[in-house]
């Protein structure tokens, strides 16, 4: 069985701490009441890493990082609601998928993950733009 609130409970801690390290006390405390306050520090944060000395496990990190942070605005900005999709081509049989209702009154299914890969390249790639690509995601 799946436990998407126990696999959830660490998307918003995650990023939270993030904007904290690179933004200040006062970039976490605007991202408590509007994750989308974030971009900016997010965006910074991915232009100084050195993209060009990672590793596979820093791009993981770097992925899960960013997803995360999708997940958070699909969720609190967007309404969201989270749940697993099964999909036996995955090592886990299963991925997060966010349900969300555009403005349109049509139901979407937004895979963070494949979302956030899909504009990572080509690398460095801004988080504004990541951030458009979600907001076309929920109103198609």
């Amino acid at each position: 069985m799946i436990d998407i609130d126990e696999f959830m409970s660490g998307c918003r801690p995650a990023v939270r701490g993030l904007v904290e390290q690179f933004g200040g006390a006062e970039a976490a405390l605007e991202f408590d009441t509007d994750p989308l306050s974030a971009v900016g520090v997010l965006d910074g944060y991915v232009q100084r890493l050195p993209l060009d000395e990672f590793e596979a496990e820093d791009w993981i990190a770097l992925h899960t990082d960013l997803s995360a942070f999708v997940t958070v605005v699909l969720l609190e900005t967007y309404g969201g609601a989270c749940r697993a999709r099964l999909d036996d081509a995955l090592p886990t049989g299963w991925e997060l998928v966010v349900d969300v209702v555009g403005s349109d009154a049509r139901h979407r299914v937004i895979a963070p993950m494949s979302l956030v890969y899909e504009y990572l390249v080509p690398v460095p790639q801004r988080i504004p733009r990541l951030m458009e690509a979600v907001a076309h995601q929920v109103t198609g």
